[in-house]
């Protein structure tokens, strides 16, 4: 697999930075394969690493916007579907246009990226792949170290790379944004004073509210934070929007996961900056580092700042400190009542919301906050649609409740601030609620759970009959013996006793053992026949060997034993029968041989031809096809490097009708 990559000793003297690793973890664009770079992520985090993650599908201009916002050592990309080298290489391109060359690329795909296309990359500086050879010789984790120290050989803190911070920038600047916020996080306060002001491009006292997110771990933040930012995008286009996310860091490794961008749709707009921090000796939920992030966001001109914190608990509420407007969000599943009464956010946010509203029970919990929200305020004659209470479901598309969060945070906003805002209305229904839509009610949304019970019964039943059916035969063939044998008081009460177990078998048990004998028969005797749409198809039933041997087209499981028959007819049963296990229909077809013609590579006309070659001569066509990334991610085959590198791998493009047309032209796609 190539020249085999030497590592570099960790014993070796790194660079003394004092910034610790940042690497930026992916897998490619059009690729759903995303354990491998799951399991990276983790020993990354392990070895002490700040990792953003940004899970699976993510092309280059995507992972490269997200190495230069934050201003990130390393970026790990695993390519399992093919145009590894057109990835690694664009990606490299937009870094090194941007002035971020130092960005370390390292990544992988197992046997799917080739040894050529492994030299090339490694030979032109483009990237460190680690073949499967690397994998035997140095261990997942050693690929990992090796892959650290070479990152930490560039240094954030240099003087040089501040160089571009000696006059105003923009917020359109996001690479010299990243910068400054880097030397907010990680710089003396001299440094950092020196450099705000020699950027600063807003007059200092103009307007830019701050709007603050806190709430408990999996309450929906980063989603809800998604959704709002579309939602202000929409009503009021290109204004620049900074997102400060801080998640914490793991005492034990000093490794953090900065996850939230994963959940961030809206990234996509050059309006939006977002910068990730770990909390890394702050001990809270918020990064020592905001309020200077904060300061900078402000001097080089958003017209918004988000700041949205880690999971906090109940008497947490460091958010105010560096909000000017602070929402808390919860979920249904904050326990009993009374623990309410201890959170302090209660009492400190301008907005508090209840995600996941579409859970059950949460039109009882709306209840309880909006109660308790009365007695912290004082508010016991305000009318419950007034209070900053909301309700939002952020993973529905288009919620209203989310809609109706963005109206209350923009007239807040103008009524605090007098910062003016569009909103478009919220579409409200008669009980003062965001309108629903949810396509599962809530009382049905345990309905797999029932599904899963009804089968579970389903089951119990059968074992409850088979054992009854068994005992019935067991009892009649005792009785039958006994009374043979001349013992008929002891017949007579066996028969007595069957008589009264077999009235506890279901009728519909008899039923299905009756009509397995008498379709046993019928397979048996050479001919049947069965419905379909009102049309009766004769079907022979057994077939003759090359050997000479009879060989039926059903077989009947060979026992005497009513219980055994009854189990399968229930769990089992013959084909064209419930629970078609065997399929719907009684027999299958005889005219058709299961011969898949499989094909798809480069374009429709080519796997059109070699759908005909393997069509060929025969008498039905059974056509398969393999299609190209791009397809099945529904994206058109376009020149941008990324993608072009995908086009036509592992599958044919097919991005129009017209090509569809091609692809099958010849074939009868309708025949029967």
């Amino acid at each position: 697999m190539g020249a085999p990559i030497v590592p570099i000793s960790m014993g070796s003297e790194r660079s003394e930075s004092s910034v610790p690793l940042r690497v930026v973890t992916a897998a490619a664009i059009f690729d759903g394969h995303d354990v491998a770079i799951g399991i990276f992520r983790r020993i990354l985090q392990s070895q002490g690493c700040e990792v953003i993650h940004l899970g699976h599908d993510r092309g280059a201009d995507e992972v490269a916007r997200a190495a230069i916002q934050e201003d990130a050592h390393a970026v790990a990309i695993t390519s399992y579907q093919g145009g590894a080298v057109e990835m690694f290489t664009h990606t490299r391109e937009i870094l090194d246009d941007s002035g971020f060359g130092h960005v370390f690329l390292f990544g992988g795909g197992g046997g799917t990226i080739l040894p050529n296309e492994i030299e090339h990359l490694n030979e032109k500086n483009i990237a460190r792949i680690y073949s499967p050879d690397d994998g035997r010789n140095l261990g997942l984790v050693g690929m990992v170290q090796d892959a650290m120290e070479r990152a930490s050989n560039a240094d954030l803190l240099d003087s040089s790379r501040f160089d571009s911070l000696a006059n105003p920038i923009t917020a359109d600047d996001h690479g010299s944004v990243s910068k400054l916020l880097t030397l907010a996080e990680n710089g003396d306060e001299s440094s950092f004073s020196s450099a705000l002001q020699r950027v600063r491009s807003r007059p200092e006292g103009e307007v830019c509210p701050v709007v603050g997110l806190t709430g408990t771990g999996g309450a929906g933040k980063s989603s809800l934070t998604d959704e709002i930012m579309l939602r202000i995008q929409r009503d009021n286009p290109g204004m620049k929007i900074a997102l400060l996310a801080t998640d914490p860091t793991r005492k034990r490794t000093g490794g953090a996961l900065l996850g939230d961008r994963i959940r961030m749709n809206s990234l996509s707009d050059e309006n939006l900056f977002m910068r990730s921090f770990a909390s890394r000796e702050s001990g809270r939920e918020i990064a020592d580092c905001v309020d200077r992030a904060v300061q900078v966001c402000q001097a080089v001109g958003f017209d918004m700042v988000f700041v949205e914190t880690s999971g906090i608990g109940q008497g947490d509420d460091a958010i105010t400190e560096v909000a000017d407007v602070s929402m808390y969000v919860t979920t249904r599943e904050y326990g009993a009542p009374s623990q309410l009464e201890k959170l302090e956010m209660l009492d400190a946010a301008d907005l508090i919301v209840l995600n996941k509203f579409d859970r059950r029970g949460s039109e009882e919990a709306l209840s309880e906050i909006r109660k308790q929200f009365k007695r912290n305020r004082e508010l016991w004659d305000e009318d419950d649609s007034a209070l900053p209470v909301i309700p939002t479901i952020a993973s529905q598309f288009a919620d209203a409740g989310v809609d109706m969060l963005w109206e209350r945070l923009s007239d807040i906003l103008r009524e605090k601030l007098g910062a003016d805002f569009s909103a478009t209305p919220s579409r409200v229904g008669k009980d003062g609620l965001p309108h629903r839509s949810n396509p599962i009610p809530s009382e049905r949304q345990g309905y797999l759970a029932e599904v899963a019970s009804s089968v579970r019964s389903y089951h119990q039943r059968t074992d409850e009959a088979v054992s009854r059916v068994r005992l019935v035969q067991q009892l009649e063939a005792s009785a039958e013996q006994m009374r043979s044998s001349g013992k008929g008081a002891a017949a007579d009460d066996l028969a007595e006793e069957a008589v009264t177990v077999r009235s506890e078998v279901p009728e519909e048990a008899w039923q299905a053992l009756e009509d397995f004998d008498r379709r046993a028969a019928a397979y048996r005797s050479g001919e049947a026949s069965y419905t379909v749409r009102g049309k009766e198809i004769p079907v022979e039933t057994i077939r003759t060997t090359l050997s000479g041997l009879d060989l039926p087209r059903v077989a009947l499981p060979d026992t005497e034993d009513w219980g055994d028959r009854l189990g399968w007819i229930r769990r089992e049963n013959a084909p064209g029968l419930f629970p078609y296990t065997g399929g719907v229909f009684p027999f299958k077809r005889a005219d058709e041989l299961p011969v898949r013609m499989f094909a798809g590579e480069g374009s429709a006309e080519r796997t059109n031809k070699r759908y005909h070659f393997l069509s060929k001569d025969q008498p039905f066509n059974r056509l398969s096809v393999a299609f190209d990334s791009p397809s099945l991610y529904g994206h058109d085959p376009v020149k941008r490097l990324d993608i072009f590198g995908k086009v036509c791998e592992s599958g044919v493009s097919i991005s129009t009708v017209d090509e569809m047309e091609k692809l099958f032209e010849g074939f009868d796609l309708c025949a029967p």
